[in-house]
């Protein structure tokens, strides 16, 4: 475990430098040959030459956010020969990713493939500062600090009330389904407590690996955002903005020169990607985690880094400024919780035991702050973070649950 630990705040601590490893080593662009050493050829390709790949018809729509931020936003239409009227589905991604988590394990096994294969048209949003969201009506994220001065807030109250109302002006709909995992189901609580219009939008949410409280979080990156949130927040008020855990950056490339050589590395390179973004055992296959490296992380803010060291101190609760700031903004020296009574859409989380993040334990604190909410603890106990969106048992555990619960308005909780 000393060896992981050591592993894991050097992954950070360097991936926070946010340059490509080939700027940092001299590294070619591309040190491997895939066909010499075998690695996945999905590797490397975006989300639209994924789906060509894979044989599935998308499309790239544009969406603009209030203040500016420009994002890519990716459908799967319904399939022609499909009947029968539904409601889009959105796919939101989690922290330090990106809308490619829900292709990668591929067709018939990742999230937006099946539920385009039963007939929905599908929709992913991305956040701004990943890779599919550096662009700005002003700012340019390579020049312009202020374009990295977003956190948790900004993607809850901005980008995702932009997406959703995209969607539903786009297809004529007046709501959606919405599956988010991990961030990406923060982002949509926090929208209808603060905007509750947003409620009558969605009908209704599936929450995969819940985030919130994190008091119980046990995978090491989180408890290391915890000791730096201190020194981070100060850095932030003082307007230092920059990017972290870029797309393309040192874990990329590191990654995929531990996992791309051969698959005798597997067990290697999956203890380097778990230190970064959380351990697990081998859900996700030798034939899946080649491809996760080629699109892991997909870039956030440092503000935003620092957001969940906050969340990890402080409890679920708004924004930390710090002592002056806060005293400012709330009128007290720490930040409130969130409230949540506004919140009254229809939830469904799903949750693991071996979650090092979304902690059954602190998923539980969430329950009684909502309205209307249905949580099924999975019966396998070895399921990870990661496992919701890149493991081997999704069409077996995660899917048919969220397919059920759309199709016949319940699901066997196993």
């Amino acid at each position: 475990m000393k060896y992981f630990w050591v592993l894991t705040i050097a992954v950070t601590v360097t991936c926070c430098l946010g340059l490509p490893a080939k700027k940092l080593f001299g590294w070619p662009d591309d040190p491997f040959d895939m066909e010499v050493f075998g690695t996945s050829p999905r590797r490397d390709l975006d989300f639209n030459q994924l789906c060509e790949y894979d044989g599935y018809s998308c499309e790239t729509h544009s969406v603009t956010t209030e203040d500016g931020y420009v994002l890519s936003m990716f459908r799967l239409p319904a399939p022609s020969n499909c009947s029968g009227e539904r409601a889009p589905l959105m796919f939101q991604h989690g922290l330090y990713l990106t809308g490619d988590d829900c292709l990668i394990p591929g067709p018939g096994k990742a999230h937006c493939y099946i539920y385009n294969d039963a007939c929905y048209d599908v929709w992913v949003p991305n956040n701004r500062g990943n890779r599919y969201g550096r662009n700005h009506v002003r700012l340019n994220p390579d020049r312009d600090s202020s374009f990295w001065d977003y956190s948790l807030e900004e993607h809850s109250y901005k980008d995702l009330p932009a997406a959703i109302d995209y969607v539903l002006k786009e297809t004529g709909k007046e709501k959606l389904v919405f599956v988010g995992h991990s961030q990406g189901v923060t982002m949509l609580m926090l929208l209808c407590a603060e905007k509750p219009e947003y409620n009558d939008k969605i009908e209704i949410g599936f929450g995969l690996s819940v985030t919130g409280w994190l008091d119980h979080a046990r995978f090491p990156v989180i408890t290391l955002q915890e000791l730096l949130t201190g020194i981070l927040t100060s850095v932030v008020d003082l307007g230092v903005n920059a990017e972290v855990l870029p797309h393309g950056g040192l874990t990329n490339q590191a990654a995929e020169f531990l996992c791309g050589i051969t698959t005798l590395t597997y067990p290697i390179c999956s203890v380097f990607v778990f230190a970064m973004l959380g351990y697990n055992e081998f859900q996700i296959t030798k034939e899946v985690l080649p491809v996760v490296v080629g699109h892991v992380p997909g870039g956030t803010s440092i503000k935003n880094f620092n957001r969940w060291g906050q969340l990890r101190k402080n409890g679920f609760t708004k924004y930390d400024h710090g002592w002056l700031g806060n005293i400012k903004e709330y009128g007290n020296l720490s930040p409130p919780e969130f409230d949540l009574s506004a919140v009254t859409m229809p939830w469904v989380f799903i949750a693991s035991e071996n979650d090092y993040v979304g902690d059954v334990r602190d998923i539980n604190k969430l329950l009684p702050k909502l309205k209307n909410v249905n949580m099924c603890i999975l019966g396998d106990k070895t399921f990870g973070h990661l496992d919701f969106i890149y493991g081997k048992d999704i069409p077996n555990y995660i899917t048919p649950k969220v397919l059920s619960q759309l199709e016949k308005g319940s699901f066997e909780c196993t």
